[in-house]
């Protein structure tokens, strides 16, 4: 309707860095380590799963690979910081919470998911907790093709 305002547009992920151990934990799914259990349980109340965005590089170049990788525009800089081993190290602690068919969803849950997971940030049991949304002015954007 005219003269409404427009509802935001952008979509939202909640993200979340951790360390090696628990990131072992986190990645293996394991339900033995009583905050990746923690984690789990809070992403499952949300309806998300935890996705470590090493894992979710390399899932998206091998699918490229698979593909054909000219169907996939950020396959050289997902290859590249994939094969870098200070990014590897910084990646494999980097996790994202998606879910079942989105890596994006609505503000109000990624609000929901901060709340819960704040408690833990506080507490330092996990390094670093943020929520991102999917404008691209306030995201860096993989550099351009030479």
């Amino acid at each position: 309707m005219k003269g409404l305002p427009v509802s935001n547009q952008w979509l939202y992920q909640v993200r979340i860095t951790v360390n090696t151990s628990l990131s072992d934990a986190l990645r293996k799914n394991s339900l033995s380590n009583t905050l990746s259990k923690k984690l789990i349980d809070i992403a499952k109340t949300h309806g998300t799963k935890i996705v470590c965005t090493y894992d979710a590089f390399c899932e998206y170049c091998a699918e490229a690979e698979q593909n054909g990788i000219e169907n996939y525009p950020l396959y050289d800089w997902t290859k590249d910081t994939i094969e870098n081993p200070e990014k590897e190290k910084k990646h494999t602690k980097s996790f994202a919470f998606y879910t079942a068919d989105s890596q994006v969803y609505e503000e109000s849950l990624a609000r929901q998911l901060y709340e819960d997971l704040l408690p833990l940030r506080r507490d330092k049991l996990i390094d670093d907790l943020k929520i991102i949304d999917s404008n691209p002015k306030n995201n860096p954007q993989p550099p351009k093709k030479a």
